[in-house]
This record gives C-alpha cells, sequence and structure tokens, in this order.
C-alpha cells in the first residue's frame, strides 16, 4: 500500500510542476467582482494600451493572486478602496491557494489570457520572463507613474531581469519559525533566537514528553535552500553541478526526524497539508511549530486564534555561513498582453505607495517597501503585525544575500524533491537512497529546462 501511494502520489506531483506550455490544473479559484459589469481580460496578443482610460471610459483590469482567506480579505477591501477613488476602473479579482496557482497562472499563460496585474514569485519570475509573458515597468518608473523615491534600490532591483523591471515586491519577509507560547511553556523549554536542527530535534523529544504535541520539520524546497546556504552553498548551483553535500544533509534529516516518535507521522502530515494556513498542523495544535516566511505569520495566528511567537528558522551544527536572508515577499507584475498597462501600472502605484492602502493590508503580504509607509503603519499595527516587524528587523541585522532568482525547472525540481522527501517520511527510501535518485534526476531536468 504504501508503495502504491508513493507512486500516485509521486505522479501527482510531477503532473503539478507544468512549465509554461502545460495544460492547467484541476484547482478552480474563488473569483469575485465588485460589479455585475465586470468582464474578465483576456487578451490573446498585445495591444495598444490605456485607450479607454485616457478617453475616461470603464476600464476593466483582471488581479490575480495566491493566497489565504486573511490575505483574501483584506485585498478585496483595498481593491474595493481603489475603485471608489477610481469610478472608471473595474477590477476583477481571481485567487487561489499555492498548490494551484501555478498550474491555473500556467494554463492562463498558454491561452494567452494572463490577467492584467499577476501576483509573481521570487522563483518564478525569471521563468515567465524568459518566456515574454512580462511586460516591463522601467518606462513607468521613469516616468514617475509608478514613484520609487522612497523605495531602496536593492528592492527594485529583486524585480530585475537582464537590467530591466518586470516585478514590484510587495512587502520584505524571511523564513521563520513559528511555536505555539503554551505548549512549550509547558513543556519547560526555552526556544533561543535560531535553533539548529540537532538542537530541535532533542527539543522535539522534550515537548513530545512533556505535552504529547508532535513536532514538524519541513521537508520542502526552501528547507533545501537553507541546508545550502548554511553549508555555504546555493541549491541551484549544487544541483547543477551535481554536487550531493548539502542534499546528504537535508535527507538525512528528514530520515532522523521521520523515525522519531516525536515527530508527526507522515499520514498526518499528508492528511494536514502544511501548504495551506487554514490546515497546517501548528492550527490545530497537533504540531507545537511550523516552519514558514514572515509574511504569513499574521494568517497563521488568525487561523489558530491562540498565542503564537516567532523564532529563526534553524539552521545546521557548525554552520558555514548564516543562512537567513531577507526575501521579497512577493511582487505584482503586469501582463504583456495586457491592453491597459499604464492603468495597471497607476494601480501598482497606489498599491505600493499609499498608507491609506496599507493599512487595511498591515503588512500581511510583509513590511512595505515604501519606508515612509512603512514607518506609519508600524505605529497602527496590531501586536501580531508589530511581532513581524520586529522579527525582520532583527534579521535584517544577520541577513546574508539572497539567492539569485531560480532558474527554469525550478517547479519540476520542487515536486520530485516533494514525492522523494515523501519516500524518506514513508520508510520507503533512506535518506542516500533519496540523494542518489534526487540529484541526478534534478540536474538534468535543469538542463532540459535550460535548452
Amino acid at each position: 500500500m504504501k508503495k502504491r501511494r508513493i507512486l500516485a502520489t509521486s505522479l501527482a506531483a510531477i503532473l503539478a510542476a507544468t512549465s509554461l506550455a502545460a495544460c492547467g490544473s484541476k484547482t478552480e479559484p474563488t473569483e469575485t467582482s465588485s460589479a455585475d459589469t465586470a468582464t474578465t481580460q483576456a487578451a490573446s496578443t498585445a495591444a495598444p494600451s490605456d485607450t479607454s482610460a485616457a478617453s475616461g471610459d470603464k476600464v476593466s483590469l483582471s488581479l490575480c493572486w495566491w493566497g489565504n482567506q486573511t490575505r483574501n480579505d483584506v485585498t478585496k477591501k483595498a481593491v474595493d478602496l481603489y475603485m471608489s477613488k477610481n469610478p472608471n476602473v473595474d477590477i476583477k479579482v481571481e485567487f487561489t491557494d499555492w498548490s494551484g496557482y501555478w498550474d491555473k497562472l500556467s494554463a492562463m499563460a498558454a491561452g494567452g489570457n494572463l490577467p492584467d496585474i499577476i501576483q509573481m514569485d521570487y522563483s518564478y519570475l525569471n521563468q515567465y520572463q524568459k518566456s515574454g509573458q512580462l511586460a516591463d515597468l522601467s518606462e513607468f518608473m521613469s516616468s514617475g507613474l509608478i514613484d520609487t523615491s522612497k523605495i531602496p534600490e536593492s528592492i527594485i532591483k529583486s524585480g530585475n531581469v537582464d537590467g530591466k523591471t518586470y516585478a514590484i515586491s510587495l512587502g520584505s519577509n524571511a523564513p521563520m519559525m513559528v511555536y505555539d507560547k503554551a505548549i512549550v511553556e509547558k513543556a519547560g523549554v526555552t526556544i533561543p533566537d535560531q535553533l539548529t536542527m540537532d538542537e530541535l530535534y532533542d527539543l522535539s523529544k522534550t515537548i513530545d514528553e512533556k505535552t504529547g504535541v508532535k513536532t514538524l520539520y519541513d521537508g520542502g524546497i526552501n528547507m533545501m535552500q537553507i541546508m545550502a546556504r548554511a553549508n555555504g552553498s546555493h541549491l541551484f548551483d549544487e544541483l547543477s553541478a551535481g554536487t550531493e553535500d548539502s542534499l546528504k544533509i537535508y535527507f538525512n534529516t528528514i530520515e532522523k526526524f521521520a523515525k522519531s516518535d516525536s515527530s508527526i507521522s507522515a499520514d498526518l502530515l499528508a492528511e494536514k497539508n502544511p501548504d495551506v494556513v487554514e490546515t497546517k498542523p501548528i492550527i490545530d495544535g497537533t504540531t507545537w511549530n511550523d516552519l514558514s516566511l514572515s509574511n504569513q505569520f499574521i494568517s497563521i495566528s488568525k487561523a489558530a486564534g491562540r498565542d503564537l511567537a516567532i523564532t529563526m528558522f534553524p539552521t545546521i551544527t557548525d554552520a558555514k555561513e548564516q543562512p537567513l536572508y531577507l526575501k521579497p515577499s512577493m511582487f505584482f507584475s503586469v501582463a504583456e498582453t495586457s491592453k491597459n498597462k499604464e492603468e495597471a501600472a497607476k494601480f501598482l502605484d497606489w498599491f505600493t505607495n499609499s498608507t491609506e492602502c496599507n493599512e487595511i493590508l498591515l503588512a500581511e503580504r510583509g513590511i512595505p517597501i515604501n519606508t515612509e509607509v512603512a514607518d506609519a503603519i508600524k505605529t497602527k499595527a496590531d501586536p501580531t503585525a508589530q511581532a513581524v516587524f520586529d522579527y525582520v528587523a532583527k534579521v535584517t541585522e544577520i541577513a546574508t544575500p539572497i539567492d539569485a532568482p531560480d532558474p527554469s525547472g525550478k517547479g519540476e525540481v520542487e515536486a520530485l524533491g516533494k514525492t522523494v522527501s515523501e519516500a524518506v517520511r514513508y520508510g520507503d527510501a533512506t535518506g542516500d537512497d533519496a540523494v542518489g535518485q534526487f540529484v541526478p534526476e534534478a540536474k538534468n531536468i535543469l538542463e532540459q529546462a535550460a535548452k
């Protein structure tokens, strides 16, 4: 039964990691519109932009993002505010969770009907830009339509490819570990600013003995990258070269936690689905911890409904470098096929630079990139949001430079990693077996994607 389950999971994961030419997913996003007359922007080829905006006629924009219920609520509220201030603009919003988002976006790209405004991730930016799907925003910045005067140059450059800007960061965040204060206190342990993986393993045993609550050890691509960075390297450099050093640490650590009774079981982890905020095992107290990114702390805390805290993402024992980094939490890009690029750019400017807008969002996508806006809303943030501000400030003091944007083929590598990691969790492969399978297959994926 285990083998059959692993095979099914493997096929599902590989199919999920489609390229831009993929056929789309079965995940259907929720759609809402603030006006019955709203129409979906579906342009299959680029066209002259903004003629209707210039004449004062009604302009329809479409906006697509991945998210959870908290993000959906605040984003729609912000969009409604924008439309009330710009009555000639109607914005149709469309969202789904992370696991279905990239399949959906891939299908839309293949059909030539990407939304005007796309929530973009750092790891997918190169892929979409290289295939000509994203508009160059540099001209709107040069003209001042998108005001960048209060945005650090390094943040602007995070959305650059080949010297041009294809994405605007929506906030800064960092890898984090979330933990339940009450459970930790009951176990009589103290969580330091940054654990090592070995310390996390030892803590997991104590917490399980004292409280019966299990530990989550993440096995996703973010953890792979953290392992490589702590080992003084970069994941995709190692995979392109066929190097196994960091991946041995990664898969053997998964095996170590999987064999421990203090860890959440593979079956329960699959049932809970930690990729979705509302079903993360920390939400119902199945685990005392979660490994994520800081911009998700607000949503996780709200879904859990109890007092949670943040500490730094774990590193490895005898780390060669500090693996933590500041990351653009996500971006907004404009589709090259959009017929209303200028109007879309105006929305990006407002979303980024409006204090009124960010008083609604309250750093849910990360700390605002406009420094004046960040200072303005920090004083109005509730204790949960304030914890995110404080955490990002702490990481800023020790962060090392972020890896280069992920190469083409990253999605397939990530799906392969999930499948191989799951095999280790279920006991169908050892850590060494996983390394021997994953590294050459990942190297081949990257080589094929680069052609």
